[in-house]
């Protein structure tokens, strides 16, 4: 198969990743797996980057769309690409069901479909329902580290103190992964200030109505889990797994909050903060509104 013709595919397949306007770890895992199938050199993956970084337009997108589809317009190209995809099934024979399933059903489709401009669509949901099917399951390693360590923290402290959590073991779950996040942030001078802890507790309370022994313990675990590290990759993964983007938008609020908290945000903080936020795919500007709203906050 032609290297043009290889990347105008992955092309395609990157954008549907983008369909809900973010790639998650396990999309992205999904797509790294295909690029190393087709055996793509150093120079055609570079050109592939500026895909996974943002999404395109819809006029771009239904360019590249047509594009492969006119690629695809004979039998011998068609048979061209199944037979690439069925070589990256003997080549690697621990291929997963799903993607099994997307070289039968791409397949079958090549088969029977005459490109017009519903073509577009069909691509795009027969790649969302094989390849991308399961890419937002929970991470089981992810669920794994936080029972190993996090509930165990919980565990302990609470049979020390005789404090139980009410909280479900889910919203214990979630509580320690935005907790340890706006932990790290009060510790991003090594010191945890006493207004900065007391706007942290604040913020954990009004997210999820804690109070009294109870607040106090819990914040005992995400301060520890902030202070002493964590794996932020797999904590902003998880966080953008289980939140809207709004949702996003006030846990923003709230690391700027504590961030503030002592009467001035130093450059090490704001820079922390622009580094989880564009983790958590919140726009630069939006951000940088957010910032000068908690400035001017700081002045009054």
């Amino acid at each position: 198969m032609s290297r043009f013709k290889k990347l105008t595919f992955l092309k395609v397949l990157t954008t549907v990743a983008w369909a809900d306007g973010e790639v998650t770890q396990s999309e992205l895992n999904i797509l790294k797996s295909f690029y190393r199938k087709f055996d793509l050199s150093r120079h055609e993956l570079d050109e592939l980057k500026p895909y996974l970084h943002a999404p395109i337009s819809k006029k771009e997108k239904d360019s590249l769309y047509r594009q492969m589809i006119s690629e695809l317009s004979t039998p011998s190209e068609k048979k061209e690409i199944v037979a690439a995809l069925e070589n990256m099934v003997k080549v690697h024979k621990r291929m997963k069901g799903d993607e099994r399933k997307l070289v039968d059903q791409f397949s079958e489709w090549l088969g029977k479909s005459s490109f017009t401009k519903r073509s577009l669509g069909r691509i795009r949901n027969l790649f969302q329902k094989t390849i991308f099917e399961h890419a937002r399951d929970p991470n089981p390693d992810m669920e794994k580290y936080f029972k190993r360590r996090v509930l165990k923290k919980i565990e302990l402290k609470s049979s020390h103190s005789g404090v139980a959590s009410r909280l479900p073991e889910d919203k214990l779950y979630f509580l320690c992964l935005v907790g340890t996040l706006l932990a790290s942030i009060a510790h991003v001078d090594n010191h945890l200030d006493p207004s900065e802890k007391k706007a942290l507790k604040a913020c954990l309370a009004k997210q999820f109505e804690l109070k009294g022994n109870e607040l106090a313990m819990l914040f005992e675990v995400v301060e520890e889990q902030g202070r002493k590290g964590f794996d932020f990759h797999e904590v902003v993964t998880e966080i953008n797994r289980l939140t809207s983007y709004n949702d996003r938008l006030q846990l923003m609020d709230c690391l700027f909050a504590i961030a503030a908290a002592d009467g001035e945000m130093a450059h090490e903080e704001t820079e922390e903060i622009r580094r989880i936020t564009k983790a958590l795919r919140i726009p630069h500007n939006i951000f940088i509104q957010a910032k000068v709203r908690a400035r001017k906050g700081l002045k009054n």
